[in-house]
């Protein structure tokens, strides 16, 4: 059993290895692009010299930034570090040495839409304060995982002292997690207390060192402006009542990037639920055997919404935009809560019932400041989505621990489904960094050549890219002349589409 035991961990080991190669190369192959070269010319410089004075609270996410636009190995090596970190990272928060189960936590990953992986693993400035939020938040869930054991937990005085750097760190790179980390840290106070008639030095200490890390961050000048309405960009719509702000947000947008984009993840979400459902809903009262069949109906249905109805036969449900899209908001939140409910009326485990909950409140939780805040994109929900991936691997590993399910019966379609995906995406990004090496040629020639008007190729594959096409005229085409030392008098222009 120990032999066993060592093996597994050995090939999480390797594959953890093999992950972070293959970020490494995906960081590699991809480009600056829009606001990251205003960060590696002086004017970001400039931006830390003033001490980010009226522009964000995200310290530590702006430090970043400024770091891996100037240092290119540097950006490729953290990149590959935290890609890998986030496949892995919920593999030891779950406790699961399981190759198969790995193979799906990267296999999860590489699903995520196009428009969210182009702005946070394929965009430097997006990495910079998504990804590192989400992994800070991840390092806090391994610590504190076992709260949800049956055996009161234990933590050394150097894990007490860590506490502080995690609190206060993790505070500093994206406005919603900052929000998010005091909501999770006084929830883990509160049910340790309950569950175990204790507090905990570590939970207090990050907690207390998280209210710090707030206050650093919303001290900034940039959220009175935006909450008195002087900021451009970011806005608060104080027009509107507090629900009728939240019902209008989620049915208009949020909905879409929180669950329904969501494409093979609802697949793999529904599909689990509807194993616990056929597995452990037995001997019912009549009651809830009504509500398993509808769960199940629902469960069923409403992953084939979007490949099928939306993508494939582009049917308009109410043929108007906005009734539509409230239907799709209404029907969201209800796969949502079908899910919720599976687990809170169905799952006997108190324990693990706890916890499952709490990620999928939490992937919920998390994206709550976003009701209020506008605008926001996909990379917003990179912490939402990896809760929900965290939430499914830890149900496989109760399905595998329980018996209920022979992962060897899953092991080559998982591979091999991943596999492709990672051969696709290291063809797509190897294809985007040879062109990226030829629009940068075209552009050195055509000024050897003396041209005053240079036309600029777009990159192939660019919707795994965050707007690698220059905007002109705009700042940000200006700034890319400064980046790559272009003359100060030529005129960009994109090739025709």
């Amino acid at each position: 059993m120990l032999n066993s035991i060592k093996k597994d961990g050995f090939k999480i080991g390797v594959f953890s290895f093999i992950v972070f190669l293959f970020y490494l190369y995906l960081s590699y192959c991809t480009p600056l692009t829009h606001d990251d070269w205003t960060w590696g010319i002086r004017l970001g410089m400039n931006r830390f010299y003033d001490g980010f004075k009226d522009y964000n609270g995200r310290y530590f996410g702006n430090i970043c930034e400024l770091i891996i636009t100037r240092v290119d190995w540097f950006r490729f090596l953290i990149m590959g570090v935290f890609g890998a970190a986030i496949v892995v990272l919920p593999l030891l928060i779950v406790k699961t040495t399981k190759l198969t189960i790995a193979f799906l936590s990267l296999l999860l990953m590489l699903s995520v839409s196009s428009d969210m992986f182009s702005s946070t693993f394929a965009w430097a400035a997006g990495f910079a304060n998504y990804n590192t939020a989400t992994i800070c938040i991840l390092v806090y869930l391994l610590i504190v995982k076992n709260i949800f054991y049956e055996k009161r937990p234990s933590y050394s005085m150097w894990l007490i002292i860590f506490a502080v750097p995690l609190g206060i760190g993790s505070q500093l790179f994206v406005e919603h997690a900052t929000i998010y980390n005091i909501f999770t840290g006084s929830f883990v106070i509160i049910y340790s207390f309950v569950k175990f008639r204790k507090i905990f030095y570590f939970h207090v200490t990050y907690l207390i060192s998280a209210f710090i890390g707030a206050i650093i961050m919303f001290s900034n000048g940039a959220y009175v402006r935006i909450f008195t309405g002087a900021d451009n960009y970011r806005t608060i719509d104080t027009d509107m009542g507090f629900f009728e702000k939240i019902y209008s947000i989620f049915s208009t947008s949020m909905y879409k990037f929180l669950i329904m984009n969501n494409i093979l993840l609802n697949f793999v979400l529904a599909l689990f639920c509807i194993f616990l459902l056929v597995k452990i809903g037995t001997n019912l009262p009549t009651w809830k055997i009504w509500i398993k069949n509808i769960f199940m109906v629902i469960l069923t249905i409403y992953p084939f919404y979007r490949p099928i109805i939306v993508d494939r036969m582009r049917l308009s449900i109410f043929g108007d935009v906005l009734k539509n899209s409230e239907f799709e908001a209404w029907i969201s939140l209800i796969f949502y809560l079908a899910i919720l409910f599976t687990i809170i009326l169905f799952f006997r485990k108190s324990s693990l019932k706890v916890e499952l909950s709490f990620y999928l409140i939490s992937a919920v939780f998390v994206a709550g400041p976003l009701f209020f805040v506008t605008p926001f994109g996909s990379r917003c929900f990179i912490i939402s989505y990896v809760f929900f991936v965290l939430f499914i691997i830890r149900l496989l590993v109760y399905f595998v621990d329980e018996g209920v399910i022979n992962l060897r019966s899953f092991n080559i379609p998982i591979i091999a489904i991943t596999i492709c995906l990672v051969v696709a995406y290291s063809i797509i990004f190897a294809q985007i960094k040879i062109s990226d090496n030829e629009r940068m040629k075209s552009i050195y020639k055509q000024i050897d050549e003396s041209k005053k008007v240079i036309v600029v190729k777009p990159l192939k594959n660019e919707q795994f890219l965050w707007n690698s096409r220059l905007m002109i005229p705009g700042f940000q085409a200006d700034n890319f002349k400064i980046y790559f030392n272009l003359p100060k008098d030529i005129e960009l222009k994109n090739a025709p589409e």
